[in-house]
């Protein structure tokens, strides 16, 4: 067994700048164990790709691992000489939309480098494993690791990330297992391998479809495309009007009050939050701007305000307006925008609000009866591959990952109760089965959506380590 002061599960790009700033900030030498299956740590799901049509959905300067440097990444990108190896990152708005590889490739680098050398002497080593099993002990937790071996840490921290998406009804049976239905929409290697004259169905009209779409129109598909969701919703448009730099993310979002209650007060219903917003879009368009002005306050602000709803509140949110929110936060890269609108122009892609009510499969062909919204009617179409889109999961007790399944069972995290990620305190401490807060297990990026909600964003999940990790280093230096 393997004695180590932190083990980090999950060496995407939160376990990755968890590792730098702990490094950066640690009271005393420390042995850090990140344990991550892929060869690249710093990458994860979300930028280990090498597709060009990949890109950050917004603009590099809202891209950070430094919130105390927030230029760095731009510094970087000069330095590699990025504006002429990839001249499609410049947009029409005057920024940067880098491809997700690249982004990729430098958090990968900084922390290279924080391995090669930190300011606190601290050893980060990389485990290429996985971790199944977690058991409690007096001082930590013992980790039992896919090649057989164990860890014993002093503090675990989950950095998992999103989980990839599970088959919906009516394709979770035997047709998620035919070689036609792609269940991972990241396999860009196997959506390149779909006929160029196939007619597919994509499951879902998120950003996710939007990047398998586009992943099919480079590689040259011919056949029809068809998205489809039960409301349609679509990710909306970044208005034509909005140019230049974006404002200071660091600045917007590090202050003792957000702007959004700075702005317009405390709230502390979603629907006082809703008009509120309304009526201040109105006012912005009435006065020559757009509603991105006021909607972007209010992202800015999630931090203050999410934490502040009462849990009934919380639930609501999540059960009826998070769709429409998503929408709106989550804006395609013009790049990707301009190659989907071209084709849906010109017939090839088209986009539905429809529920799937059956699914069959015979000799590679699926039949899939689909109800459009809003009608009783029903019709049979017929599909040559399926692409699921519909978005990660975020139930830990359904998890494809088993230490989170075993964490939620044996109750060493238990689920959060808005019904989404794990439950954890103000410092991410995972809360327990009995209520308490333990020391030796922090719960941090997408799985703590329940308790923060703006874990969603690579720069807002910086910005939330960097808040925890004086008191973490603190806590190690003891």
């Amino acid at each position: 067994m393997t004695a180590v002061d932190v083990a980090i599960v999950g060496g995407g790009f939160t376990g990755a700048v968890f590792a730098i700033h702990l490094s950066r900030m640690a009271e005393r030498k420390l042995d850090i164990a990140i344990v991550e299956p892929r060869g690249r740590p710093g990458r994860g799901l979300a930028y280990d790709t090498g597709d060009p049509d990949h890109r950050l959905n917004g603009p590099l300067a809202v891209h950070l691992v430094y919130p105390d440097a927030p230029d760095h990444l731009r510094d970087w990108h000069a330095a590699q000489a990025g504006p002429a190896r990839d001249p499609d990152a410049l947009a029409a708005d005057g920024n940067f939309y880098m491809r997700r590889g690249d982004f990729g490739r430098y958090v990968e680098e900084q922390l290279r480098a924080h391995v090669d050398g930190n300011p606190s002497g601290s050893t980060i080593r990389h485990l290429r494993s996985r971790v199944l099993a977690a058991e409690r002990t007096r001082g930590g937790y013992r980790l039992a690791l896919e090649d057989g071996h164990e860890l014993s840490a002093g503090l675990t921290v989950l950095a998992t990330g999103y989980d990839r998406p599970r088959a919906p009804p009516p394709f979770d049976g035997a047709i998620s297992r035919s070689p036609g239905f792609l269940a991972d929409p990241w396999d860009t290697a196997r959506l390149r391998e779909i006929p160029a004259d196939a007619k597919v169905l994509v499951l879902g009209v998120s950003q996710t479809a939007s990047d398998a779409i586009a992943v099919l129109l480079r590689s040259g598909h011919r056949g029809p495309i068809a998205a489809v969701s039960r409301r349609g919703l679509r990710t909306r448009r970044r208005p034509g009007a909005v140019s230049g730099p974006p404002p200071d993310l660091v600045d917007r979002v590090v202050r003792p009050v957000s702007l959004f209650a700075a702005a317009h007060g405390r709230h502390e219903s979603v629907r006082g939050l809703l008009r509120t917003l309304r009526a201040a879009a109105r006012r912005a368009g009435a006065a020559g701007g757009t509603w991105l002005e006021p909607f972007g306050d209010l992202r800015d602000s999630v931090w203050e305000i999410w934490p502040a709803l009462p849990l009934a509140e919380k639930r609501r949110f999540l059960r009826h307006l998070r769709v429409w929110y998503d929408v709106h936060r989550f804006q395609l890269p013009p790049q990707v925008e301009a190659r989907i609108g071209g084709a849906e122009a010109a017939g090839q892609v088209s986009f539905e609000a429809a529920t799937c009510v059956s699914a069959a499969e015979d000799g590679g062909v699926f039949s899939v009866v689909l109800r459009p919204r809003g009608s009783g009617e029903r019709r049979r179409e017929t599909f040559d591959a399926i692409v699921n889109c519909t978005g990660p999961g975020m139930r830990p007790e359904f998890s494809p990952n088993p230490l989170v399944r075993m964490l939620a069972a044996r109750g060493y995290a238990v689920p959060h109760p808005a019904g989404v990620g794990l439950a954890v305190d103000d410092e991410c401490r995972a809360i327990g089965a009995g209520g308490r807060a333990d020391p030796h297990l922090r719960i941090v990026g997408p799985p703590a959506y329940g308790a923060f909600a703006d874990q969603q964003g690579a720069s807002f999940i910086a910005l939330r380590l960097c808040r925890i990790m004086p008191g973490i280093a603190a806590s190690l230096g003891r």
